[in-house]
C-alpha cells in the first residue's frame, strides 16, 4: 500500500466502533461498487461528528465507493483516494480547527493538506465546505454540500416555507401561514426566491429578498397568478395568469405588483400553458395540454414556434425543470398511476428514470453541478446521481406533507 502510515496515520487509541453514527441518510437504491474508491479514516479527537458529515457527502454523490475506516491501517490496496485529519477544539474560544488530507494512494500523491479553523457551532458548514474542496480536487467540479434547499410542506393546520442545507439540516422558517405556499422559484445568483401563497383567498405571486427577509407581490392580476419562473438576470418572471381565456404564460417586471404592473402574453399554445422553467440562454420549457394531456414544450423568450420535447414518453409528463447548464430537463412521468422522476438529455433525446424505489415522485430539480436530481416521494426527499444508479433517502427532511422543494441554482 502506497499510503505512508508513519507520515499520515491518524490516531485511534480507545476507539473500537467502525460505524459512523450520523445515520440521516440512508442509499435506497443502486450501487456505487464499481466507482473509484474512497476512504475516509476517523477523524482524531472527532466529537463533532466530522468523519460521519465526510462520509455522508461522498455516498451522497454516489460517484465514489466509500468506505468509513477506523484507522490507515484498514486502507486496502486499490482505494484510490484517503481521507484523514485532526481536529482541535477550544472551549474557551469557541473555535475548532481541523487539519485534513486527501492522498492519491493510487499515484502516491498529496492532492490537499490543509488547516481550516471556524466558530465550533457551525462546524456542519465548515465541514461541507472541506468536502465542496476534497470534490473539486477529485473532479475538476465544484461541489455542493453548501448549497441550499427551498422546500414547502403542511404541518397540521400551518404551511410552513423553510430554506435549509441540502441535506435538511440547519432548517430556517421563512414564512407559516394557514394558506398553502406553492410554486417555488430560486434566482440564478440565490438571492431571491419567488413562490405563490393564497394569503388573499386567491394564488398571487411573491418574491422574497433572502439576506433582507423582505418580500414583495409581484403578481396579483386577475384570476390566478402561479407558477413563477426568473429569467437569467432575475429582471423578469414568468408566470402562469388566467385572466384571459385559460391559463396562459407571461412575462412581468420583477417587482412590487401595482395596478399599472404589464403583463407581456409569452405563450398561448394549448388551453392551459403552465410550469415555464427558463434556461441561462434564454430557453423556455412549459407544461401544455396543446396535444389532448400534459407534456412538456420548448421555446424561447422571443416566442418561437413551440417544439415538444417529450415524445413516445406516454399521455403524462409534467413539472420541467431545466439543468444549470440548459442541456437536460428533469420531469415528472406517469405511467400505470406512477409517478416517476426522469431525467431527459435533450442533445441526445434519451430520457431514463432516474429513481429506485419511490412511485409517487414530485417537484425533481437539478442541484447546481448538475450532477444529481433532488425530488420528494410520500412525503420524503430524495436524491439520485444523475445517471440513476443511486438513490438516497434524506430522513432530516422530516417537515410533514410536502408540497414542494427547489434545490438552489447557485453554490
Amino acid at each position: 500500500m502506497k499510503y505512508n502510515k508513519l507520515k499520515y496515520l491518524v490516531a485511534i487509541i480507545g476507539i473500537t466502533n467502525l460505524a459512523y453514527a450520523d445515520q440521516n441518510i440512508e442509499i435506497v437504491g443502486g450501487s456505487s461498487a464499481g466507482a473509484p474508491k474512497l476512504a475516509i479514516v476517523n477523524f482524531t479527537n472527532d466529537n463533532d461528528k466530522v468523519t460521519d458529515i465526510i462520509t455522508n457527502d461522498f455516498k451522497i454523490t454516489g460517484e465514489f465507493n466509500v468506505s468509513n475506516l477506523v484507522s490507515a491501517d484498514s486502507v486496502e490496496s486499490g482505494v484510490q483516494y484517503v481521507v484523514s485529519g485532526k481536529i482541535v477544539n477550544n472551549s474557551e474560544s469557541g473555535q475548532s480547527q481541523v487539519t485534513y488530507k486527501l492522498f492519491d494512494n493510487i499515484n502516491n500523491k498529496i492532492l490537499l493538506n490543509q488547516t481550516v479553523s471556524y466558530p465550533t457551532k457551525s462546524s456542519r458548514k465548515a465541514i461541507h465546505t472541506i468536502d465542496n474542496n476534497i470534490y473539486k480536487a477529485i473532479t475538476n467540479t465544484p461541489g455542493i454540500f453548501t448549497t441550499k434547499v427551498a422546500l414547502t410542506a403542511k404541518q397540521g393546520s400551518q404551511y410552513v416555507l423553510t430554506i435549509s442545507d441540502f441535506d435538511g439540516y440547519n432548517p430556517k422558517t421563512l414564512l407559516s401561514t394557514k394558506s398553502p405556499i406553492t410554486s417555488l422559484a430560486w434566482s440564478k445568483d440565490g438571492k431571491s426566491l419567488s413562490y405563490v401563497t393564497y394569503e388573499t383567498k386567491k394564488p398571487v405571486v411573491y418574491v422574497q429578498n433572502l439576506a433582507q427577509g423582505t418580500r414583495y407581490i409581484a403578481s396579483n392580476f386577475n384570476g390566478s397568478n402561479s407558477s413563477p419562473a426568473f429569467t437569467a438576470n432575475a429582471q423578469k418572471l414568468a408566470v402562469t395568469l388566467s385572466k384571459d381565456y385559460g391559463s396562459h404564460i407571461y412575462l412581468i417586471n420583477n417587482q412590487a405588483y401595482t395596478s399599472a404592473t404589464q403583463a407581456i402574453p409569452l405563450i398561448n399554445y394549448g388551453t392551459i400553458d403552465t410550469e415555464a422553467d427558463i434556461s441561462s440562454n434564454g430557453k423556455v420549457i412549459f407544461t401544455s395540454d396543446h396535444d389532448g394531456g400534459p407534456q412538456i414544450f420548448m421555446t424561447d423568450l422571443n416566442g418561437s414556434a413551440p417544439v415538444r420535447v417529450t415524445n413516445n414518453l406516454g399521455n403524462y409528463n409534467t413539472t420541467a425543470r431545466y439543468s444549470n447548464d440548459g442541456t437536460k430537463i428533469t420531469f415528472i412521468n406517469r405511467n400505470s398511476g406512477v409517478l416517476q422522476t426522469y431525467v431527459l438529455d435533450l442533445v441526445t433525446q434519451s430520457a431514463y428514470p432516474v429513481n429506485q424505489k419511490a412511485n409517487h415522485d414530485l417537484a425533481p430539480s437539478f442541484a447546481p453541478n448538475d450532477k444529481l436530481v433532488m425530488f420528494s416521494s410520500d412525503n420524503t426527499v430524495y436524491i439520485s446521481n444523475i445517471t440513476g444508479t443511486v438513490q438516497t433517502k434524506l430522513s432530516k427532511y422530516n417537515y410533514g406533507q410536502i408540497i414542494d422543494q427547489r434545490w438552489s441554482r447557485s453554490y
